[in-house]
């Protein structure tokens, strides 16, 4: 999922001033945004809005450690799975197995209790007598390894988020992004609806197959290496457990290879977990008001890792800025969503603390590629080197990569746009990402260099006849429009026949340029990109997107542009993927963000960044750059 000149722990405490009114809501975190969430069904969501809900209420096996997006603590397993502990195996046929011991006594926020009628009733646990707590049906509403085994598959068999496709990633070791795939290669091409009970039961089988239950552990056997796995697991989407027999008891699938085709790709409405939840985390689902747009979010005092500080949180969406604003203010909201123009203001108000210069997972560029379509195609006039144009090759010349790079200036968009908060970035991957050194080659502002590489490139062609071409930035983001600017002054002072072209858009307009076609329409875009989970490789890293032939990058900036990748890049990073050693991987990572600077592959501007603003008797959000900020709500606490 998901930089910067702050402290090394992202712990943040910072000493609070006196505040200008009186706490207000004691205990209570009054939490104002401008999003939604979509459902609290963790097989559901794929948005990081969502995962403020399931984050808080379910519980997972593994949970990041603190602001660290690479490292893990146990939580619902008792251990984090290492070769070194022997919970990560290597078959001799090349699959790996990743065992989970299961913690006992983690309880659900509502039990199975059965009446002297015999019947189960479904009741909220910190509620119960001790008499009633003897009479809880065993299994229903303690988390088991059943359960993790159940919530794994449902994910997968639901097919409804690309977070939770995830997993079945993992498990196939990336051979199918999503259980469709699989039945469709298992049947011959059929679609999953038209698949026959045959081939659905097939694949259910084999898949039941690599998640085993054994006594109070739970194996995943791969068939080879996939080592973000427990990056996947530790985040906040399709692998948060649930409880199986809640979830039938609900309306949901009953675990059955039979049926799991019942439940397969939901509407919203007919999920039954999309507005009730039953998980095991530190708070409990007390309310959400769909139509005043308002979630409140209860304690949970029998949290297996110990009870929140705080009793309860409320999360209101508001749009308007100003009446957040006045909330903030008064004291009547703890947090608000703030427009970063407002950031100097606040900073100096009483009462309120801004914490600025939060690091983020992705990085901001400007994107070549090649070959364009030249087909009226405006951003590369003439088509030809003429003055005019450029050619739809234009940036398969490694010197005018490296010449653009060098016409950039760095160190002026990092002072004096984005006011000293954030690093250069290295490559694709950013500062908390395997491979990323602090002493990782960059570009710098170098006319001479640049001017250099430009009287070389086209066999000096381009040094004679100059060139015009037009760039895209997404409307309303000033930052991406003063780099394109920065590079525009700096291309004319090198070369006043180098002419650059700023054209902003919508974003749907510039993802029709890049996406769907077999040649990108765009030559060079302002865009920013990063991984869905903390691991560099795979399917959805960070030096994957990038430097893959088939990754997110690679399938807009053009054919030029993936056979350098394939010839390059693919090898190496085929290399790092097929070990689940870092101490093997780590230097390959390294090695490949070097060799972004060497084949000038982007234009690597600065690693993105974030903020809050609270008042100031506020402590503790932890800052986890690959959960995309999300706020762990059990970690706040709020002084009276």
């Amino acid at each position: 999922m998901r930089s910067l000149t702050i402290a090394a722990s992202l712990l943040i405490g910072l000493a609070a001033s006196s505040a200008s009114a009186e706490t207000k809501n004691p205990g209570t975190f009054v939490f104002l945004w401008t999003d939604d969430v979509q459902s609290f069904d963790p097989a559901y969501i794929a948005n990081t809005p969502s995962s403020y809900g399931v984050l808080n209420v379910y519980s997972r096996l593994l949970n990041y450690k603190g602001s660290e997006i690479s490292e893990f603590v146990p939580a619902i397993s008792t251990e984090v799975p290492s070769l070194e502990n022997g919970l990560i195996k290597q078959g001799a046929d090349g699959s790996v197995t990743y065992t989970f011991p299961i913690r006992k006594g983690v309880r659900t926020h509502k039990v199975g209790v059965k009446g002297a009628d015999g019947k189960l009733t479904w009741e909220y646990f910190d509620s119960l007598t001790d008499a009633q707590k003897s009479s809880v049906e065993p299994g229903h509403g303690e988390i088991t390894a059943e359960d993790v085994r159940y919530s794994f598959l449902r994910a997968i068999l639901m097919g409804q988020s690309w977070m939770s496709n995830a997993i079945t990633e993992v498990i196939t070791a990336g051979k199918y992004p999503d259980i469709a795939k699989w039945v469709e290669a298992e049947g011959g091409g059929a679609k999953i609806k038209e698949a026959s009970p045959d081939v659905l039961r097939k694949v259910y089988d084999q898949l039941a197959s690599q998640i085993t239950v054994e006594g109070d552990k739970v194996t995943l056997k791969l068939p080879k290496s996939f080592p973000a796995t427990l990056g996947v697991v530790a985040l906040p989407f399709g692998a948060s457990i649930v409880d199986k027999e809640w979830v039938a008891s609900v309306g949901g699938w009953d675990g059955s290879g039979d049926t799991w085709i019942k439940y397969y790709r939901p509407e919203l409405s007919a999920d039954p977990l999309f507005a009730q939840e039953n998980g095991s985390g530190p708070f409990m689902l007390e309310d959400w008001n769909r139509t005043e747009r308002r979630i409140t979010l209860k304690r949970f005092n029998n949290y297996f890792m110990g009870p929140a500080s705080l009793e309860r949180v409320v999360m209101r969406t508001v749009p308007e800025w100003t009446t957040r604003r006045l909330q903030l203010l008064s004291g009547d909201a703890d947090f608000v969503t703030t427009p970063v123009e407002f950031l100097d203001e606040l900073s100096k108000t009483e009462g309120v603390k801004v914490v600025d210069g939060l690091p983020k997972v992705f990085g901001r560029g400007l994107f070549f590629a090649w070959p364009v379509d030249d087909a009226d195609n405006p951003a590369i006039g003439s088509g030809k080197l003429d003055g005019a144009g450029i050619p739809p090759d234009f940036f398969a010349d490694i010197d005018v990569r490296k010449g653009f790079n060098y016409a950039q200036n760095y160190d002026a968009l990092l002072k004096q746009v984005l006011l000293g908060k954030t690093v250069q970035s290295r490559g694709p991957s950013v500062r908390g990402i395997m491979g990323y050194r602090p002493d990782s080659p960059i570009y710098t502002y170098n006319p001479a260099k640049a001017a250099e590489h430009f009287k070389k490139a086209f066999g000096g062609k381009l040094w004679e006849t100059g060139f015009t071409l037009t760039a895209y930035v997404q409307e309303g983001t000033p930052q991406g429009t003063a780099a394109l600017s920065a590079l525009q002054q700096g291309l004319q002072r090198i070369n006043p026949k180098f002419k650059l072209k700023i054209q902003s858009l919508p974003w749907a307009s510039i993802s029709d340029k890049l996406n769907n076609r077999a040649k990108p329409a765009s030559p060079l875009t302002y865009m920013g990109w990063g991984p869905d989970y903390s691991d560099p490789g795979g399917p959805l890293g960070a030096a994957s997107y990038y430097l893959s032939p088939t990754g997110l990058v690679g399938g807009m900036v053009g054919q030029g542009y993936r056979d350098l990748m394939t010839e390059k890049f693919k090898p190496l990073l085929d290399e790092a993927w097929a070990s689940n050693d870092p101490a093997v991987r780590e230097p390959i990572y390294a090695k490949l963000q070097e060799m972004s600077h060497e084949y000038a592959t982007t234009q690597f501007l600065w690693e993105d960044f974030g903020y809050i603003v609270t008042r100031s008797n506020i402590d503790g959000f932890v800052n986890n750059m690959i959960l995309y900020g999300a706020w762990d709500f059990s970690t706040i606490k709020k002084a009276n």
